[in-house]
């Protein structure tokens, strides 16, 4: 499977593939279908579609996160990501990856339709929304799906036929769904044991002050090997990552009242806290003060439980 001359050729029939069709009681919109084209990029910022997401890595490697959970994709494996979900990813230098990318959404008619198994089609695709967030390894029947579409898809067959033969990955991807209850052994999430480690430590740590070079000698190496091995698996450094660890303790530090800023700033591990300061604006678009202040509020206008004997006007 040449991917650069399935890179040339198949773009305009992934466009004229790309409508709505209707199964039973399920409407499917496929929204896109490419080959990803990364660039120059590094990084994708965290962000979050209102559409489903199926990436499979053809080669190389690339790193996804799902808010603070890191994983390592790479040759083989795949990913599902449903609406709604916040995640971003990283490239990574020197090792790029090729991979193809499905987006669609569904909704289901008025009348509900069963199928030969007795169920509602459009409810068991939309089951996909509760997917785990994850890596996982292809046994070689995604692999043979994707394969026998690039081929059909370049010897001219009918866009009907092409967007069955996608249904069917759909269909494919329920049931391993199904299979993966209670048998989460089966697709463990791929994340580097490097990474793991330091994540450990940066989540213990409680100084002011990040020992860095104690760090890398728990891990018996040099700092700068060690600092390069991380970014280059993240796409972050250490030290940004600490950073992140520590607002994100800030924030939660926040819902008590009767903390002050400066406490807080203290307790999450920032000395200075005018650095703590436009760390939390630039990371959460308000400072501290305006940011309890726009929590409260919010709070405030949350309605609150009846009481005993209450009833609504």
């Amino acid at each position: 499977m040449d991917v650069e001359e399935l890179k040339s050729l198949l773009p305009p029939v992934f466009n004229q593939i790309c409508q709505e069709i209707r199964i039973n009681d399920a409407i499917i919109e496929w929204v896109d279908i490419i080959f990803e084209q990364i660039g120059t990029a590094s990084k994708c910022p965290p962000h979050a579609h209102t559409w489903f997401e199926f990436n499979y890595i053809l080669s190389g490697q690339m790193v996804t996160w799902f808010g603070d959970e890191f994983v390592k994709v790479g040759e083989g494996e795949f990913f599902l990501i449903p609406p709604g979900t916040i995640h971003s990813h990283s490239y990574t230098r020197g090792n790029p990856h090729e991979g193809i990318c499905f987006r669609w959404r569904i909704r289901c008619t008025s009348t509900e339709i069963e199928d030969v198994q007795g169920e509602s089609f459009c409810k068991r695709l939309q089951q996909l929304h509760t997917w785990k967030s994850g890596s996982y390894r292809d046994n070689g029947s995604l692999h043979g799906m994707l394969e026998q579409f690039f081929h059909e898809a370049l010897t001219g067959q009918s866009e009907l036929a092409l967007q069955l033969l996608l249904i069917h990955i759909l269909e494919y991807l329920c049931l391993l769904q199904q299979s993966m209850k209670g048998q989460v052994s089966s697709f463990k999430t791929v994340r580097d044991p490097l990474v793991r480690k330091v994540e450990v430590y940066l989540e213990d740590f409680q100084s002011n002050r990040l020992n860095v070079g104690e760090l890398a000698a728990s891990l018996h190496m040099s700092y700068g090997h060690l600092s390069r091995q991380y970014k280059k698996l993240t796409g972050q450094t250490i030290v940004n990552r600490m950073n992140h660890i520590r607002l994100e303790k800030a924030k939660e530090l926040m819902k008590l009242p009767s903390l002050r800023i400066a406490e807080i700033a203290e307790q999450a591990g920032f000395a200075d806290l005018c650095y703590f300061s436009r760390a939390f604006k630039k990371q959460y678009g308000a400072s501290p003060q305006n940011y309890r202040r726009q929590q409260a509020a919010t709070s405030a206008n949350v309605p609150q439980p009846l009481a005993n004997g209450d009833s609504l006007p």
